[in-house]
């Protein structure tokens, strides 16, 4: 699990310059993210465990996932595997 504060490769430019597109992403907590895929709460929480999707959490200690990346892991096969 990354911490909130970590940068993904591919933020910046390769050149290092500060023309990078900042990230505005709509986080969810673990119930938000379980309501937007419809699946329980306690599945959220296994994928985050097996790493197969990608959480941060945050200074105080809460979970957060990224729209777009569940949104990824949603369209992909490994999220169909019972």
């Amino acid at each position: 699990m990354r911490s909130r504060t970590q940068t993904r490769r591919g933020d910046r430019p390769e050149d290092g310059s500060a023309t990078a597109r900042p990230r505005c992403r709509r986080l969810f907590c673990v119930e938000q993210a379980a309501a937007y895929a419809r699946v329980p709460t306690r599945e959220i929480c296994r994928w985050i465990k097996t790493h197969k999707l990608e959480a941060y959490r945050l200074a105080g200690g809460r979970i957060r996932i990224d729209e777009v990346e569940l949104a990824e892991f949603l369209s992909s096969p490994e999220s169909k595997q019972p």
